[in-house]
């Protein structure tokens, strides 16, 4: 896995590597700089003779939990699924490893924020 986001070593992951994970704090553009940057790897993988789907995409997370919903993992847990479902679904991430050392933060996570991740993204695939 390489967490990479310069051109070069884009290609390289599209070239070489098992996965990709950036993390969230380093993307400039936010979320967004996934679209450009997944396509970059994509190209790359084709180039290389690999299928672009075989390179596993993943995100280094951080946010803050809030009463409202004021921006990308910025609001309550349920606004959090909200942002890591279209993530999974406009970008194709398959894993959300959350940079956090606070074991309450941690528990909110795994027992509460990720179980509905996973409906809403099990269910707009259904749909």
């Amino acid at each position: 896995w390489i967490g990479a986001y310069e051109p070069k070593m884009l290609d390289l992951v599209g070239r070489k590597a098992a996965g990709w994970l950036p993390s969230l704090g380093y993307l400039p553009g936010g979320v967004a700089d996934l679209e450009a940057m997944n396509a970059r790897i994509d190209a790359a993988a084709v180039g290389a003779g690999r299928q672009p789907g075989d390179i596993r995409r993943m995100l280094n997370l951080n946010g803050q939990f809030a009463q409202a919903h004021t921006g990308y993992l910025q609001g309550p847990p349920e606004a959090w699924a909200e942002d890591l479902a279209e993530t999974a679904l406009a970008y194709g991430v398959s894993d959300f490893i959350l940079a956090a050392d606070d074991p309450a933060l941690v528990e909110l996570f795994a027992t509460v924020i990720v179980p509905a991740t996973r409906e809403l993204v099990g269910s707009a695939r259904r749909g």
